[in-house]
Order: structure tokens, then C-alpha cells, then sequence
């Protein structure tokens, strides 16, 4: 067993910038904050590809507790990075419902090929026709995002050289779970950011009707 994977089996366990270059057509951006960036989540939304990103960034996108990523982007992240997929399997068949608002801090496999972070928020016990209702995905989307926040901040200050680099994020909920993004967004933007802590997230879409 590797030691990236042995890593990434005990943050499993764990329970509660400049931008980078891009074409001058894919620079389409806005942020979006709160009227104090200071101190609370800054998303700064574009439009490129999530996945061409810097070695060590943190790619967050929501799931479901049943250890499936078989549609939407999340069947996207599957190909992309088939060994995170199998330590989130292994944390939900652990673990099942009760990760709903909680959330998974998966550290590259690198020796598989896989370069970035993946971060798995817990927003539905379920997907598909059996997905939690849209109030209850935007009630464990707040919890779930400040729980993977502190595990970057724990990883960062235990992991010297192994940082993340910056937090790329597809318009999470807004897929295959039917939550209008602008709820989903005001969620993210309430969430306060702590002392070192991350204070800006890119909301990558692929166009702009993502």
C-alpha cells in the first residue's frame, strides 16, 4: 500500500493567488463576495476546463453517500481520478448516511497519476429520483464545506510542502441535484473564513449555461 493512499484512508477517518494562465477567450470572470472579503468566501466564477489546473490544487464537487459518481461531473471526476474514487467508495460504504453535511479531504495519488486534491461534500444521502430535497442539500452544503475547510487548514499546517495550491470548484448542487446555483452561492458566501484559512474559491463552469 502506498503512502499517499495509506494518507488519504486516515483523513478519511477524520470526522468533524494568482489566477493560473489561461487563453485570452477562456478569461471570462466576476467575483462574487460578500461586502467584506475579509471575512467571509470569496467565489471568483469563470468560465474553463476545472480539471487543467496547477499540480496540488483542490477540486471540490458534491456527492451523494451511496459511493457512486456515476453522472454528471462527478462520472467526469470517476475517469479523472479513478484511485480518489475508490477511497470515497470505501468512506461510504464505512460511513453511509451519516456523512450527509460532512465532507472528504482526499490528498493526490500521485503515483497514479493524479496531481490534485479531491474534496467531496456530502450534500444528499442519495442522487437521481431518491436525491434529498433541494432544502435539505442547501442545509448540509454549509456544514460540509466548513468541515472540508478545516481539514485543508489541518492538512496545510501538517503537511509543510504539500499545501494546497488554490480551490477550483465545479456550481456545486446545481447538476444532477437541481439547486439553483444562486441559493447554493449565498450559502457559500456566508461561510466566514478562519485565520490562514482559505479565503477564495474559483467556480470553474464549462460555458456559461453550466
Amino acid at each position: 500500500m502506498s503512502a499517499s493512499f495509506r494518507l488519504s484512508q486516515e483523513v478519511s477517518k477524520s470526522q468533524p493567488d494568482p489566477s493560473s494562465s489561461n487563453s485570452p477567450g477562456q478569461q471570462q470572470q466576476h467575483a462574487s463576495s460578500s461586502t467584506d472579503s475579509t471575512s467571509s468566501i470569496t467565489l471568483v466564477e469563470s468560465i474553463n476546463d476545472i480539471f487543467n489546473a496547477p499540480p496540488n490544487t483542490l477540486i471540490i464537487h458534491a456527492c451523494n453517500t451511496k459511493g457512486s459518481w456515476g453522472g454528471g461531473i462527478a462520472k467526469a471526476f470517476k475517469g479523472k481520478y479513478p484511485a480518489a474514487f475508490e477511497v470515497y467508495k470505501t468512506h461510504c460504504q464505512r460511513n453511509g448516511g451519516e456523512l450527509v453535511g460532512q465532507a472528504l479531504l482526499i490528498p493526490p495519488h500521485k503515483e497514479a497519476g493524479e496531481e490534485h486534491f479531491v474534496g467531496c461534500l456530502f450534500t444528499s444521502v442519495s442522487k437521481g429520483r431518491e436525491a434529498d430535497s433541494p432544502a435539505k442539500i442547501l442545509s448540509a452544503t454549509g456544514p460540509a464545506m466548513r468541515h472540508l475547510l478545516r481539514q485543508v487548514q489541518e492538512h496545510n499546517t501538517t503537511h509543510p510542502g504539500e499545501e494546497v495550491s488554490e480551490v477550483r470548484m465545479c456550481k456545486i448542487n446545481s447538476g444532477l441535484f437541481k439547486v439553483p446555483w444562486e441559493k447554493t452561492k449565498d450559502v457559500l458566501q456566508a461561510i466566514p473564513t478562519e485565520p490562514d484559512g482559505i479565503r477564495q474559491i474559483k467556480v470553474i463552469s464549462r460555458s456559461e449555461d453550466d
